[in-house]
């Protein structure tokens, strides 16, 4: 099976399963949404932030590591699971010690409490990175993804119970580390591998050297990725925080089917082409393809935003449409911008790949922090307009190393970018005719995701047709046949 066909299929695996695992969050999310205030909501999302920015530190590049080296070696394998595993201890140790006395001070103590009990996920997390890089690599995303959905299902089964027992923000906390340490347990047996450790100062010379770079990108990147939302319940409190918290979750849940599944198929697809094929021209056909299925949902979500809302999590979240609505526009310039990183880590260009960081490290931290006194709105139309005027030096930067053809490119982008803001207009345009015909809101989102699709579809196939048959016909030959053109 060609490297296309393997990353096609890895892709969707990833996306199959990571569909479900962000339904089922999301309707823990959404039932707990519901039965706690606002302020307990926003104080649990708050200490979760202190868990993932740790989780990201002990997986930062070891995975994309593993996944390029030419062999997997035993030997290898083992001195990096000490390496992780004692970053890991490091820094779950650094959760007890600093984040829970900071959760003290900027919430209460309750806060510091449920950080110094989520703790423990982090040293799970750092004993899973070996296993899921070996799965990776061998394009085992089936396996590695049906064993993290059933964790999902049973801890999310455990919240549930927990939660209608009485026990609050504590069934989420206990359903959370279940849902690690049962990732962990199913990942080991799909993956047959037999954890060990091993001291090696070149091995983890090699790490450091490979990882360092990736290391700050990684932290730089959630720090700019979470900056709104670490800003605002900083600067505006809990309540405001579980708002905005709420409106990116669907635009969560969208990028981890959708944005992440693709991008964790860059490195071990684009690493593997062969040195005579045009990489630019293969990533502006990725971008194409993955701008014709991510940018009308996201603008769908966008249109859809005040019956959404309302239905997941109840009236009381009602600003947070707004939000969520703002926030979507920034799909057309992530939409490629979002890639480019790992197109640069799968070229070993990884310093590069970390200044590309840097520039989104100005896009949101930067202007969040000047803006988020003005307000969330504010805030979030400065971030839309920022993303936009970063996209061309973060191109600039790529261009260095991988020629792409910026015309070629926007030319191959305008038609999904046209045929999704059609779309929004019409169902924008329609929506407050439905409210007032339909007396159920779920009646309404039905209506508008109809018309959505239909408009989608019908400006695709009228407007750019040729285009169209062109994204769909390729989409047929990753889908299903095997013997293809040899592009890579």
């Amino acid at each position: 099976m060609s490297i296309k066909k393997k990353a096609t299929r890895g892709s969707i695996w990833i996306s199959l399963t990571r569909t479900g695992i962000n339904i089922t969050d999301f309707l823990v999310y959404a039932y707990l949404a519901r039965i706690l205030s606002l302020e307990e909501f926003g104080l649990a999302g708050f200490c979760f932030l202190f868990v993932e920015f740790a989780n990201t530190l002990v997986n930062a590049g070891v995975n994309q590591n593993l996944v390029q080296r030419d062999q997997w070696e035993t030997k290898y394998a083992a001195s990096t699971m000490t390496f992780v595993f004692f970053m890991g201890l490091f820094v779950s140790s650094a959760l007890v010690g600093i984040g829970a006395p900071l959760a003290y001070y900027s919430y209460s103590e309750l806060a510091a409490y449920v950080v110094a009990s989520l703790a423990p996920i982090t040293l799970i997390t750092s004993l899973q990175v070996v296993v899921t890089g070996k799965l990776l690599r061998e394009f085992k995303n089936r396996e590695m993804g049906l064993a993290k959905l059933f964790a999902s299902i049973l801890s999310a089964i455990m919240i549930i119970v927990l939660a209608e027992l009485g026990y609050g923000i504590w069934a989420l906390i206990s359903g959370k580390l279940a849902n690690n340490a049962l990732q962990y347990v199913f990942l080991l047996y799909v993956s047959k591998y037999k954890p060990s450790f091993n001291i090696d100062k070149k091995d983890f010379k090699e790490l450091i050297t490979f990882c360092l770079p990736l290391f700050w990108m990684v932290v730089l990147r959630f720090l700019g990725k979470k900056a709104s939302n670490l800003l605002t319940g900083f600067v505006l409190g809990p309540a405001s925080f579980a708002l905005l918290a709420a409106a990116h979750k669907g635009e969560d849940v969208i990028n981890q089917v959708t944005t992440s599944s693709i991008n964790s198929m860059i490195v071990p697809s684009f690493s593997r082409v062969g040195s005579e094929s045009d990489v630019g021209s293969l990533f502006i056909r990725l971008v194409t393809i993955a701008s014709t299925i991510i940018t009308p949902i996201f603008m769908g979500l966008a249109a859809i935003a005040d019956p959404f809302v309302e239905i997941a999590f109840g009236e009381k979240f009602g600003q947070s449409a707004i939000y969520m609505t703002i926030s979507a526009f920034s799909i057309f310039p992530l939409v490629v911008a979002n890639f480019l990183p790992n197109l640069l880590i799968s070229q070993a260009k990884t310093k590069d790949a970390f200044n590309i960081v840097l520039i989104n490290i100005f896009c949101n931290i930067l202007i969040a922090s000047c803006t988020i006194w003005f307000g969330i709105t504010v805030m979030l139309y400065s971030i839309v307009i920022g993303n936009f005027l970063a996209t061309p030096v973060r191109l600039a930067i790529v261009r260095r190393h991988i020629y792409i053809d910026t015309k070629k490119l926007f030319l191959s982008l305008s038609p999904s970018f046209i045929s999704a803001l059609g779309m929004f207009t019409v169902v924008t345009l329609l929506k407050s005719s439905f409210e007032d015909y339909f007396e159920l809101q779920l009646l309404t989102l039905f209506a508008c995701i109809l018309v959505g699709i239909i408009a989608y579809v019908s400006i695709s196939f009228l407007f750019f047709y040729k285009h169209t048959v062109r994204q769909l016909k390729e989409l047929q030959s990753m889908l299903f046949k095997e013997k293809l053109k040899k592009t890579v």
